[in-house]
């Protein structure tokens, strides 16, 4: 109910002639769908003049130009209204909604580096690194700040790798003020970092320190129950017995003989288990090699049971992908498809295939289904959390099936438990600033 209870807002602020230009910066499905729909959906917000400023070029100019009550944009194209607009001079938007503020919890600098290649008479290659060169998103915001008299931060996961992510959020709120102005600083202050393996971790008391600071910036709304909480359902499968053999001497030596593939790393490491857990691993070219297809087996398994109903298949790498809709021709890649919202929600779509990072955050997917299936595991809260509310929203008829496909024995089963562990975390953050009726 996030983006009703905002628009509804804006409504009133508009109206009261306390904001004139609203810019909402969405990820690219919620931006083009969801707050158009939202718009749409009620009679009061109806009259609002909205502008889309995604798609192709010419759209998004044609959105800008508009100088709508309410411009949507995606996080990717916020680079390109910097360039557009060409000076902060020209930034016309009084207020601004971040929807799913997390996707700048990095706070990274205001400018990333840029690479410069020259080549000399010997046709010699050098390659240098310059400090200063495009804006990031993060810095984009921070110099638009001055321009913007409201901002409003939406997100379900504000902290989904613990309160060392809410520093850049908070910023961007009050520009320094609580948690200050330097990042660098505020880790110093409030983490310890190990010197070698780079683990962050907040010293004592440092959780309540900082939601100390936070507390008149931060509200949590009690989520209402309007459909039952989903039903989590994990799938284990065996690995085949050549297959879980190859794959202990992989996690123990880092390196796979039989498969030619190596990790140089024990972070690379990690990446290559659910690679090899799912099925695949990518080798140094980028080339595909085939392991085992015990999560296909299963999958299958899961789309006989299902019996006709229309289901949602997360995905974590290409080959996955591919695999599956080499598998079920008839499977509709999400972010392929730029009609498949709206698709799967009529009901036409039977099997929707999507990466959490491009379908996660915001999208309505209740009309099209109720059972999801996760055909590779992430490490990531902020995508675990969000693709599971994708199906459980208002609208929702059934309950919620999500079917987790876990290889026994596999970096499968730890990254279950980090996401529980982080979770923890992000819970009390939220149950600190819930709102009591």
């Amino acid at each position: 109910g996030k983006t009703g209870a905002t628009l509804d807002a804006l409504y009133d602020l508009l109206n009261r002639f306390e904001i004139q230009h609203v810019l909402v910066i969405a990820p690219f499905f919620v931006a083009k769908n969801t707050w158009p729909d939202e718009i749409e959906t009620w009679q009061h917000t109806r009259v609002l003049s909205y502008a889309v400023a995604v798609g192709e070029p010419e759209e998004r100019i044609a959105a800008v130009k508009r100088r709508a009550e309410i411009t949507t944009i995606n996080f990717e194209n916020l680079t390109w209204l910097a360039q557009h607009i060409r000076t902060i001079e020209n930034w016309y938007w009084d207020c601004v909604i971040i929807d799913e503020s997390s996707r700048f919890k990095s706070g990274e600098g205001r400018t990333k580096p840029t690479k410069v290649k020259t080549v000399n008479k010997a046709g010699e290659i050098t390659i240098k690194v310059r400090k200063g060169g495009n804006m990031t998103r993060f810095g984009i915001m921070t110099t638009a700040r001055r321009k913007i008299s409201r901002i409003v931060e939406l997100t379900g996961t504000p902290a989904p790798q613990g309160i060392i992510d809410l520093w850049g959020q908070a910023y961007l709120l009050d520009q320094g003020r609580r948690l200050g102005p330097d990042k660098s600083a505020f880790e110093r202050r409030y983490f310890e970092k190990d010197r070698y393996t780079h683990t962050v971790t907040p010293r004592a008391n440092a959780e309540r320190d900082i939601l100390a600071k936070l507390e008149d910036l931060l509200v949590s709304i009690p989520q209402e129950k309007v459909v039952p909480d989903p039903r989590f359902i994990p799938m284990k499968v065996d690995l085949p017995e050549h297959a879980m053999r190859d794959y202990r001497e992989f996690e123990k030596t880092l390196f796979s003989e039989p498969y030619d593939v190596e990790a140089v790393s024990n972070g690379v490491l990690a990446n290559k288990l659910l690679q090899f857990a799912n099925g695949h691993l990518y080798k140094e070219d980028r080339s595909v090699v085939h392991i085992h297809d015990a999560k296909m087996e299963a999958l299958e398994e899961l789309v006989d049971s299902a019996q006709g109903e229309n289901l949602l298949i997360f995905y974590s790498f290409k080959f996955d992908k591919d695999a599956i809709r080499k598998r079920w021709p008839d499977a509709i890649v999400a972010n392929e498809n730029k009609d498949a919202v709206s698709l799967w929600n009529k009901g036409k779509i039977r099997k929707l295939l999507a990466h959490p990072a491009s379908i996660g955050h915001g999208t309505n997917l209740q009309y099209g289904g109720h059972i999801a299936a996760w055909f590779g595991l992430t490490f990531s809260l902020e995508l675990w959390l969000q693709a599971n509310a994708r199906l459980p929203r208002p609208g929702q008829r059934d309950q919620v099936l999500i079917y987790p496909i876990i290889a026994r024995g596999t970096y499968d089963e730890r990254a279950l438990t980090i996401l529980n562990v982080k979770d923890m975390t992000q819970d009390r953050i939220i149950r600190n600033f819930t709102l009591r009726t």
